[in-house]
């Protein structure tokens, strides 16, 4: 609805009803409905009209179709137009695809307005245009413009490496890699020595981890100790926290977190204390004792959020959220105290089981935690769910209400899928169980000595959250089983010696879509989500829809995909990784070409087909029948993918303006100023950087290989202090350029919700004890917050002086010192 002097009436059609006539075709056509709606959303006679989008990329161009990934218009920004003459400025609101308009009713032709906009999430910023483009602020009517918006956190070179835990049973092995890396685009088979993941971690000690969080700013990849059956935890034991250092894949242990959490019981503290592995991978071990503490003690997910100063934590035994101040760029160990450890209770709204969390993950400016009901209470599969919780960290609280809520009652297909007499085994989720007898077996060999048996029971974890283009939501449920059990091991209730016995697990893990309609997240139902159906539609193997029929979006997580009788009709194994900028969705699956295996496949996130595989680990040629082996097979033998991606650019700047009018607030018709210089001054004053205002006034800082500028630092932007003979005469306190002179205009007296976007940020500095060359100038003055951050509001307005002689001093301001 536009408010303000003549504000007729503007409602845009809802995306709900639009797509609905569109649902059964591809992506192509989709397309092509949100193209034309585009254009009949906006009013015929509109005098301003445009759209606000985002800008993964950050080109200023909206992409819509081709090989770049899909930046959809942002609904519900307000939108304001100032028009000249007219002191009450127009408002409206985008639409669902990020449009809107002012009718020619409302503001007529050939107007000068000023354009400005609010309501966006935390670490949301302005993609800066070129210089010499223009402005998307200061325009005439007939007017449209394109405003893209970006969150650092969702950029991505198109071809980064990816990084993943690999988990070896027995002992420590310092030789071993336990994360290993390799390129997005990595296909196909490990053949020798080719095609081989590269060693992040060799002889760093750090065991089995699952989670990976990357600070791109420092280039230090965090990785956190896990429990795992058979797998022997690191040196800083169940609280270790590591850090690889990227550009020489060394791994050094930096926190035993569990200094400062309480992470287990004391009695589960002395189990683990006691816990003994074989040195040797091949030597069976029983590891009983940590049978029944999987997802309960020690850590789950972490992420950093866009500042990158703070890394968080699910602790599993307190189901909590932990944020550790770590610092950007990482601090040494030895100054992390207490009080840089805060915990948030992650809400818990179930009786039938214990609410278990594990994932976590950023997204626009919060956090998502996931969380389960393990149905351990009542032990029936119908009390199994699955949630997600949004935390605002503006207010660090949690939302009460679960943003998703997904039950796990639906038949997801079979962990193994039997050709002969023997069972098929895990074909629902099922309540978590401490209990073997509870777990279902099938015959592998029984003429071996000892007999080789398969054992299956999915357990859900929700592991991993991601999100795409179009904001879906993309949930990935890890089978518990999948680190209670190894391959070719004992049951965990074997006393005997020798075991005359052997189990290798089968996991059975599930990949959902939930798309974002208007506000709300609604979870795929026969294999349809949003505007989209993916390859499993009607094939039994996913939520029901209002007939009772159930499908899957991703159904190509399979063993021999496309097979009509494949193995293992679940092979994802608990990770992830999805990202706007990406375009695909990858996933960690076992058997992604062979048994005994694990890698990565990728899929298409809005059709789902199959698009890459690649094989990380199988298991080595020659070795004993019986005997464990070097991995965990079609166990979870994978952890954590995270991609390895840059930071952006940071850019920085905006226009300098004379202010006519003398109010300090930009107004529409006034006029910009080129040919001002302005420098960029590290906090301490040194110059790093010089550039000029264009013909439309604007002027742009750049970050890059020529010009690093580290955040959480104070930096200054001088206006006309050169290099060269300066434009600004520090003694008169006036701006010359050409035969003209210029004083600043009041500084930070910005009006209206957004301030910001319309003041003056220069003032006069004086008093600096660190920049004390710019004692004297006019400044602006600004701090990074977030790699990758952009600042589209440091402004300079001017007013012309009357030219005086040397000895006078044209203005008599009262000296703006450093806020």
């Amino acid at each position: 609805m536009i408010t303000g002097p003549l504000s007729p009436a503007r409602c845009p059609c809802a995306l709900t009803n639009r797509l609905a006539l569109f649902a059964p075709v591809r992506f192509f056509f989709w397309f092509l409905a949100f193209f034309l709606l585009t254009i009949l959303s906006h009013p015929i006679s509109a005098q301003v009209e445009g759209v606000i989008y985002r800008d993964h990329d950050r080109n200023g161009q909206q992409s819509a179709t081709g090989s770049a990934p899909l930046e959809l218009g942002i609904p519900g920004v307000t939108v304001l137009v100032y028009v000249d003459g007219i002191t009450t400025p127009f408002s409206t609101t985008t639409g669902f695809n990020g449009s809107f308009g002012f009718t020619a009713g409302t503001i007529g032709p050939a107007k000068k307005i000023r354009l400005e906009y609010s309501g966006l999430p935390a670490y949301t910023y302005e993609t800066p245009l070129a210089p010499g483009s223009g402005g998307a602020r200061f325009l005439t009517t007939p007017a449209q413009v394109a405003i893209g918006l970006n969150d650092p956190a969702e950029y991505c070179q198109a071809q980064p490496m990816l990084v993943t835990p690999l988990y070896r049973p027995g002992g420590l092995q310092p030789d071993a890699a336990n994360v290993v890396s390799f390129s997005i685009a990595a296909s196909g088979q490990q053949n020798g020595t080719d095609n081989v993941p590269g060693p992040m971690a060799a002889g760093s000690n750090a065991g089995s981890v699952w989670a990976t969080a990357y600070q791109r700013q420092s280039q230090r990849l965090l990785t956190t100790s896990f429990l795992k059956r058979h797998a022997a935890l690191g040196n800083l034991g169940l609280g270790g926290l590591y850090v690889t250092d990227v550009a020489s894949a060394t791994t050094t242990p930096y926190l035993d977190l569990d200094t400062y959490l309480t992470l287990a019981s004391g009695a589960d503290q002395t189990t683990l204390t006691a816990r003994t592995l074989p040195a040797s991978f091949s030597t069976a071990s029983t590891d009983a004792a940590i049978f029944s503490l999987i997802g309960k003690v020690g850590l789950g997910g972490a992420t950093f959020t866009p500042t990158e100063d703070k890394l968080w934590v699910v602790n599993l035994h307190t189901r909590s959220l932990v944020s550790i101040g770590v610092g950007a760029p990482l601090k040494p160990a030895a100054q992390i105290t207490a009080a840089d450890f805060t915990s948030y209770a992650i809400p818990q709204s179930v009786t039938t089981g214990v609410g278990r969390p594990w994932a976590v993950a950023y997204h626009h400016g919060k956090l998502y935690v996931g969380v389960v009901n393990d149905a351990s209470v009542t032990k029936r599969r119908a009390d199994l769910s699955a949630c997600v919780y949004a935390f605002d960290l503006q207010t660090n609280t949690f939302a009460t209400t679960p943003v998703l809520t997904i039950p796990l009652t639906y038949r997801k297909g079979w962990a193994f899928k039997s050709s002969d007499a023997e069972p098929s085994l895990g074909e629902f989720w099922e309540p978590w169980s401490d209990t073997w007898a509870d777990f279902s077996t099938n015959v592998l060999n029984a003429a071996t000595t000892p007999a080789i048996h398969r054992v299956a029971r999915p357990q859900p974890i929700l592991s991993s959250i991601g999100f795409d283009a179009e904001g879906a939501m993309l949930i990935g449920l890890m089978d518990r089983s999948g680190h209670q059990l190894g391959r070719l091991q004992p049951a965990p209730t074997n006393t005997a010696p020798t075991a005359t016995t052997v189990y290798s697990g089968y996991t059975g893990g599930d990949l959902l879509r939930a798309a974002l309609v208007g506000n709300t997240y609604l979870a795929e139902r026969n294999g349809s989500a949003g505007g989209h159906s993916g390859c499993g539609v009607a094939n039994g193997q996913g939520p029901t829809d209002n007939l009772g029929q159930g499908g899957e979006f991703y159904c190509l997580d399979t063993f021999s995909p496309g097979a009509a009788l494949p193995a293992s009709e679940e092979t994802f194994t608990g990770s992830l990784l999805s990202n706007p900028s990406l375009n695909d969705l990858l996933v960690s699956v076992f058997n992604p070409f062979t048994t005994w295996s694990a890698g990565v496949s990728t899929f298409n996130m809005l059709d789902a087909s199959l698009l890459n595989r690649f094989e990380v680990y199988q298991d080595a040629a020659g070795q004993t029948i019986t005997s464990p082996r070097s991995t965990f097979g079609a166990t979870n033998g994978l952890g954590q993918l995270s991609a390895l991606c840059q930071a952006p650019d940071v850019e920085i700047g905006s226009r300098v303006w004379v202010d006519t009018n003398g109010d300090g607030v930009q107004g529409p018709a006034e006029p910009t100023l080129p040919g001002v210089t302005l420098s960029l001054h590290a906090s301490n004053g040194q110059r790093l950087a010089t550039t000029t205002s264009d013909a439309q006034g604007r002027y742009v800082f750049r970050g890059g290989t020529n010009l690093i500028l580290p955040y959480q630092s104070t930096y200054f932007i001088a206006i006309g202090a050169g290099p060269g003979a300066p434009q600004y005469n520090t003694t008169k306190q006036v701006l010359r350029l050409g035969d003209k002179s210029y004083r600043l205009a009041g500084w930070n007296q910005g009006i209206g919700t957004s301030p910001d976007q319309n003041d003056s940020d220069a003032f006069l500095l004086t008093g600096s004890t660190s920049a004390t060359a710019l004692n004297g100038y006019p400044v602006m003055q600004f701090r990074l917050v977030a790699p990758g951050q952009t600042i589209t509001s440091l402004d300079v307005g001017l007013r012309e002086a009357p030219n005086c002689p040397d000895n006078q001093t044209c203005l008599q301001i009262t000296a703006q010192r450093i806020r």
